[in-house]
């Protein structure tokens, strides 16, 4: 899908795609990117991987 003049950057036109790894829009003028996986998870996702996080700390990466 094509958002016309959509781009944070440059107001140019921004393409919205899904390859292997998963939903991005990317701008046609300037080549801004932004993935998909920048956005928040949703709620009771984000609740269980607390709860695993509380669970199995020594699961959790560092740095």
């Amino acid at each position: 899908m094509l958002n016309l003049k959509s781009c944070p950057r440059c107001n140019g036109d921004v393409n919205v795609e899904r390859d292997w790894y998963g939903g991005y829009e990317s701008c046609l003028q300037c080549g801004w990117v932004k993935d998909a996986s920048d956005e928040p998870l949703p709620g009771p996702l984000q609740l269980t991987l607390d709860k695993l996080n509380l669970e199995f700390p020594e699961l959790v990466r560092v740095g």
